[in-house]
């Protein structure tokens, strides 16, 4: 890598400074500016980069900062399409869009879209695919530890949006990104709950069919409570492989042949590591030394798409098919606003 990348930061929040933790383990980049509406976000935010030039309004920041590399947007996910288009059109080098990509795929689109015309290189921050368990446990399967890989279920506390677009994205990381063919899913909200700016709900179900006959199956929320951030099960035809959440100690693996689990303990892991990897696999795309990267723009789209079709399917009460067509809104809004959910 040549060349030091200066980097912008769109919202000053908690997850900028996973971001800027994930900028400062780059060697050849840094945080130059940020912006927020917050002064006392801002003011937080200058504390940890004193040398930062500080914005209240994130389009000053792109016009002002012509030198920019690389944007990340941290906001609220429904201002995430626009902020990307917004940056592909001052002409940077790289995005790193925060999950999820945005609350709608039309505004998903738009932003891919923007940056293939300007030939912005984007990603969405599914960063949990560079983190040791996960990439561990699937060399494990694609080494045959557990035959063929017949489903993978994953656990999840929170909501669709903010925490299961890393299961579903984990899901599809671990069948190779393989399409999605139908989802039926259902979910339950019975309490006003809101987060970053959106409605959110309280409980879901779900059931995806990848198109290489892997079942992919989540539960998200309350049902039922989970020790872990996320907890993922893969059953193959000849054992099991279970990967626990960010802080548990070790992945395990059940072989089909006896000899009860084995544990794989994972020691040493750099913190914000899914962070700086991100960043580091950017700039070697930009720099094109790869053609491609884990979390392109397009991938944080077809997670966005299985979450979006779960919501559909809970509002049609049947199965959906991918890709899907004619479903321009947030179904889960929607559903909230005809007073078709509770809360």
């Amino acid at each position: 890598m040549t060349g030091m990348y200066r980097a912008g930061i769109i919202g000053c929040g908690g997850i900028a400074r996973a971001h800027l933790m994930g900028y400062q383990g780059v060697a050849n980049a840094e945080v130059v500016a940020a912006a927020d509406i917050s002064e006392e976000a801002r003011a937080r935010f200058q504390e940890q980069v004193p040398g930062a030039t500080m914005y209240a309004d994130y389009r000053q920041m792109l016009a002002e900062e012509a030198s920019l590399d690389i944007v990340s947007v941290c906001t609220w996910p429904a201002l995430h399409g626009e902020m990307v288009v917004a940056a592909a059109e001052a002409g940077v080098k790289g995005v790193v869009c925060e999950k999820p990509f945005d609350l709608t795929l039309p505004a998903a689109d738009a932003a891919i879209a923007a940056c293939r015309q300007s030939g912005t290189k984007l990603i969405v921050g599914h960063q949990r695919r560079f983190n040791w368990r996960y990439e561990q446990a699937k060399a494990a399967l694609k080494e045959g530890a557990i035959g063929d890989l017949l489903a993978v279920t994953i656990q999840c506390r929170g909501d669709l949006f903010t925490d299961a677009t890393h299961s579903l994205d984990m899901m599809r990381f671990m069948v190779d990104d393989c399409p999605v063919e139908w989802a039926l899913a259902q979910i339950a909200r019975y309490s006003p709950k809101h987060r970053f700016g959106h409605d959110v709900e309280d409980a879901a179900l779900g059931h995806v069919q990848f198109a290489n006959g892997v079942r992919g199956r989540i539960e998200v929320g309350d049902v039922p409570p989970n020790e872990a951030y996320q907890r993922v099960l893969l059953q193959g035809s000849d054992g099991y492989i279970e990967v626990g959440g960010d802080n548990d100690g070790d992945w395990r693996l059940l072989r089909g042949s006896g000899g009860g689990w084995e544990h794989h303990p994972i020691e040493g892991e750099p913190r914000a590591h899914g962070f700086v990897r991100e960043i580091e696999e950017l700039i070697r795309w930009i720099e094109g030394e790869t053609d491609d990267h884990l979390l392109k723009g397009e991938s944080g789209r077809a997670t966005l798409e299985i979450i979006i079709a779960m919501f559909e399917s809970s509002r049609r009460r049947a199965i959906v098919r991918l890709p899907l067509e004619g479903v321009d809104d947030n179904p889960l809004a929607s559903m909230i606003a005809a007073g078709q959910l509770g809360g």
